[in-house]
């Protein structure tokens, strides 16, 4: 087992290492003395040895769509419901009208069963001797984060936007980046794997979603049924009916994912996933969406008012996670009803090769489907550790890959109790029974399940094998950098450079071609703070005589000075001209967290794209603290390089069948102290991302509000310009 010598060395270190000392010899400046670190015990993986197995279940039929909205999955692009420029209706118009959320009778729906809870899978990973078991919602959130990792961060890619459309960023959204926590509940030899609820709550869009999936799937007549003025025609059998699944297998791991919509003309399983996709202010905030409703898409290109718009917010905020839900459920892609919570605009199908154009760069799904194997083999690993330093008790983890270079994943994994775990889970149990019982008159019992021990079976580890005389040396660097960034997290110099770099994102100074410029604007405004204050301590001592040393080392900061006054130059002329807009994604505080919600097809609506502006409840404002505290803690750093058809690279590019992808990685265990420290910063960046309160600074909160004005004001001249069409279609024949 690879142990960290990090906290030995930090020990070692002078007060105050890392920082610049106060005489500085004249340029050129010495060479840094290399410090000593122990080579980590390197793990070697190939994606040709990694394979996911289906598993064979008997399923009830699954859906197909209804309204002939089976010809959007062969027309690439959006099919809208109604042309605007002839007004005549391409499919039923009744799908114009969504039934709001109060005339559902929710009631009449399963409600979704956790993994913990899922006695079905749990029987399944017995039978065939799985150790873990989970979802697609409880896992693609810690998912995402191995992306991060082994693609060193890549940028999306915006092709499939047009050029005119202002790029804000590059980047997923804050909500996407922010550590990803679990729990791993023991059952009898078994891990369920359920995710973290700590900063769920709900709104509009969580149910709406549910309501819509029928609302695509079923004849009209069918549908009214669900109406709760009609809801009693209902018979048990269709109150009663199973959902569909499908199951798949790789290393210890049992994966349920539910199915939505079939069609057996569709390549490969014929399955996709249906998905409901609220316009940007009701996204904004969902929890008063009243405001945002008014708000329409009527063009097809443009910052406002258009699915481009839609698009590109998808990229950034949902992509990654439907990518991830699509692969594991074994689908083709997903289909996307585009509306406002009252009106439905159009549909898209979005297959994965469309998907992996923008987030692996290639639409060849080689990259991603290695990708999602790597994945799942670390967290098998990662898993492996946390189980046998804590054997037979339940778990909390959470994940992070931190934007440094190279990049490093934090995961951290904290023994909880049944009760601790309850705690987490029901935090915001009162608001969301109070929210469904004012907008949709329903409040769930919860069901106590039985437990069923599942035999546990170790997967063994591969073996590291180096066969380059220099590989060793690229680890010691890359080990080098990593423990300057755990320096410098312990030290909170990462939390400045994190605040600079949201606070430049939002000002829209911050947008570049990649990740490594990104990276060198950072440090040198770190570099120019630093000597700031350090000028500023020059001031302060009155010294009024110069050595030679002083002049030098003065001449060497201004040269500096002058360096970060060019690059700052360098940012601003890179960055396009105010548009009042800036990221949809980025206004807020965050998405929402992501909720257990498979059979809502919303996976856009509750959970990684809301991003509500206003404060939440008071619950949520402050992270658990007997669960957050740092005292019994496993933390964990793991690095890795890829190696790509026999040569290191930084990222895997434009891979085909015939290429070969390894995957070098260590997972280290840090020292107690350092676990705890390290721990509780990543939970209180978790909380910053998560928890839904108001900016404090004035500036972004002056931006938000006036981001929140614009949505505002665009709702308000929608909801003028449908009242006109309605009215001028009272007066014309409707066409279909």
């Amino acid at each position: 087992e690879a142990t960290a010598t990090a906290d030995s060395k930090a020990s070692s270190s002078p007060p105050g290492s890392g920082k610049r000392a106060e005489k500085k010899p004249a340029t050129p400046p010495k060479k840094k003395t290399r410090k000593k670190t122990k080579i980590p015990e390197i793990e070697t993986v190939n994606a040709s040895d990694l394979e996911l197995v289906p598993v064979d279940q008997p399923q009830p039929p699954v859906p197909k769509l209804a309204y002939g909205l089976d010809r959007v999955l062969f027309n690439p692009g959006v099919y809208h419901l109604q042309d605007p420029r002839s007004r005549v209706y391409n499919f039923d118009p009744y799908l114009a009208g969504i039934m709001p959320v109060k005339e559902f009778d929710f009631g009449a729906l399963r409600q979704y069963v956790t993994s913990s809870k899922d006695m079905t899978l749990a029987n399944i990973a017995r039978k065939a001797g799985k150790k873990y078991s989970g979802s697609t919602s409880s896992m693609t959130s810690m998912l995402a984060h191995f992306h991060y990792l082994l693609s060193a961060w890549r940028p999306i890619n915006p092709d499939h936007v047009s050029r005119s459309f202002p790029v804000e960023s590059r980047n997923f959204t804050r909500i996407g980046r922010a550590p990803a926590a679990i729990f791993l509940q023991y059952q009898n030899g078994t891990y369920a794997i359920d995710a973290d609820k700590e900063f769920d709550s709900a709104n509009v869009l969580s149910m709406l979603g549910k309501s819509m999936e029928k609302l695509l799937t079923l004849p009209k007549e069918d549908f009214e049924k669900y109406r709760r003025a009609n809801s009693d025609q209902l018979t048990e059998e269709e109150r009663n009916s199973d959902e569909s699944y499908h199951y798949t297998t790789m290393g210890d791991f049992m994966m349920r994912s539910q199915l939505d919509a079939h069609d057996h003309r569709i390549p490969g399983t014929g399955m996709f996933d249906l998905k409901t996709r609220a316009v940007v202010s009701i996204r904004m905030d969902a929890q008063e969406y009243h405001k945002g409703v008014g708000y329409e898409i009527r063009h097809r290109f443009g910052e406002w008012e258009s699915y481009e718009r839609e698009y590109f917010d998808m990229i950034r905020s949902a992509f990654m996670k439907y990518s991830l839900q699509v692969r594991m459920g074994r689908m083709d892609g997903i289909f996307v009803a585009f509306h406002n919570i009252q009106r439905i605009f159009g549909f898209q199908y979005i297959c994965l090769p469309e998907m992996d154009q923008s987030i692996h760069g290639t639409s060849d799904l080689t990259v991603g489907n290695h990708e999602f194997k790597f994945s799942l083999h670390l967290l098998n690993k990662l898993l492996d550790k946390a189980t046998e330093r804590y054997p037979k008790q339940s778990l909390r983890l959470h994940f992070e890959t931190r934007p440094t270079e190279p990049p490093f994943m934090y995961v951290f994994a904290k023994p909880v109790t049944q009760e601790q775990i309850e705690e987490v889970q029901t935090k915001n149990k009162a608001a969301v029974e109070a929210f469904e019982r004012d907008m949709m008159g329903l409040v769930r019992d919860d069901k106590e399940e039985s437990e069923e021990e599942v035999p546990v079976i170790q997967k063994e580890d591969y073996s590291a094998e180096e066969d380059e005389e220099t590989s060793l040396d690229v680890w010691e660097d890359m080990r080098l950098k990593v423990e300057e960034a755990l320096e410098n997290d312990e030290q909170g110099e990462n939390f400045v450079r994190d605040a600079i770099e949201d606070a430049l994102e939002d000002s829209g100074l911050l947008e570049t071609e990649s990740v490594e410029e990104k990276q060198r604007y950072l440090k040198a405004l770190m570099e120019a703070i630093d000597l700031i204050m350090r000028l500023a301590a020059k001031s302060r001592s009155g010294s009024a005589v110069l050595t030679q040393d002083r002049e030098e080392d003065e001449s060497s900061d201004w040269v500096k000075l002058r360096r970060f006054e060019e690059i700052l130059h360098e940012i601003v002329e890179k960055t396009p001209k105010p548009a009042k807009s800036s990221s949809a994604e980025e206004t807020s505080s965050a998405d929402t967290p992501e909720q257990d919600s498979e059979s809502a097809p919303s996976a856009t609506t509750p959970t990684t794209e809301q991003e509500p502006a206003k404060g939440g409840d008071a619950s949520a404002s402050k992270p658990v603290d007997d669960i957050t505290r740092g005292d019994d803690v496993l933390g964990m750093i793991v690095t890795l390089r890829n190696k790509v058809d026999g040569e290191f690279v930084t990222r895997p590019e434009d891979l085909n069948k015939d290429s070969t992808w390894e995957v070098h990685y260590a997972i280290e265990e840090l020292g107690k102290d350092r676990a705890s420290r390290l721990y509780r910063q990543t939970i209180d960046r978790r909380h910053k991302m998560m928890a839904k309160t108001q900016p404090t600074d004035d500036a972004a909160k002056a931006w938000n509000d006036g981001f929140l004005r614009k949505l505002e004001t665009l709702s308000k001249s929608g909801r003028a310009w449908r009242r006109k069409e309605i009215e001028a279609a009272k007066k014309q024949p409707v066409y279909v």
